[in-house]
């Protein structure tokens, strides 16, 4: 997800700010439903985020810092 310049995609970028971290397989799937998420409109509410990620299930319970992760990038990107 990061550019050509090895810049962090905004929402790579905010699972380091919000420290959201799953396990080294849960986390890349969180972050292509985040990134789905904000580009379908779904990023409205954390109510809206949630139920849009909700086929991500992972046995951690980090959600919350997930949801701030995805808020912070939806706002980065106008969604």
């Amino acid at each position: 997800m990061a550019t050509a310049d090895d810049d962090l995609h905004s929402l790579q970028q905010a699972f380091i700010d919000h420290d959201a971290f799953q396990c080294g397989y849960c986390t890349p799937g969180q972050i292509m439903s985040g990134i789905g998420c904000i580009r379908e409109g779904h990023a409205g509410s954390e109510e809206e985020i949630r139920e849009s990620m909700s086929g991500s299930i992972c046995r951690y319970g980090g959600y919350v810092k997930i949801v701030r992760a995805v808020q912070q990038a939806a706002g980065a990107e106008g969604a």
